[in-house]
């Protein structure tokens, strides 16, 4: 695809990450442990600030088609200093009518690479909703392991939400 880009998010645009993330919300609120009034409290301004992190603590990536913002996600590296070793990939989201393009896979790769560039950081994990068999069959294909289930992980739209969580080393 010549008009697909995957590329790390700024401040300038807050505003079309916002629109991307509470469709998101909106569409599968069961897939995301932030909801709609908690994501929407900051305001663009929060969403800026947090887009502005040096990249070496966190990053959000972008995948665009045809200048439009149609996938996201994000690593944030933890801040602790005996947990520094390790990131967390977080709210990844490809527009339903861009999927089984290519787009997760490549924002995943994308992501691992940038999180594996992260000075100090040997492993990358990510929480997955259990029932998710597409996105964890990707997760597997990029080299990320099971570790463990969590029942009642949280609750959304009336339901008890069970998690897979899973790992990966960086190289």
């Amino acid at each position: 695809m010549s008009d697909r880009e995957i590329r790390r998010l700024g401040p300038s645009d807050a505003g079309a990450w916002l629109a991307l993330r509470l469709r998101a919300l909106r569409e599968e609120p069961w897939a995301f442990l932030m909801t709609e009034e908690e994501e929407t409290a900051g305001g663009v301004d929060a969403v800026a600030a947090r887009l502005a992190r040096p990249a070496e603590e966190a990053f959000v990536l972008g995948a665009h088609t045809g200048g439009e913002l149609v996938g996201i996600v994000g690593v944030a590296r933890a801040s602790q200093l005996k947990v520094r070793h390790r990131a967390t990939l977080w709210g990844m989201y490809v527009a339903p009518e861009q999927r089984r393009k290519g787009l997760g896979r490549a924002l995943m790769t994308e992501a691992i690479a940038r999180a594996a560039a992260m000075p100090g950081v040997e492993a990358l994990a990510l929480s997955v909703r259990a029932e998710n068999e597409a996105a964890k069959a990707l997760y597997r294909a990029l080299a990320f392991v099971s570790w463990g289930v969590e029942p009642d992980a949280f609750r959304a739209a009336g339901l008890s939400i069970t998690e897979e969580h899973m790992r990966r080393a960086l190289p």
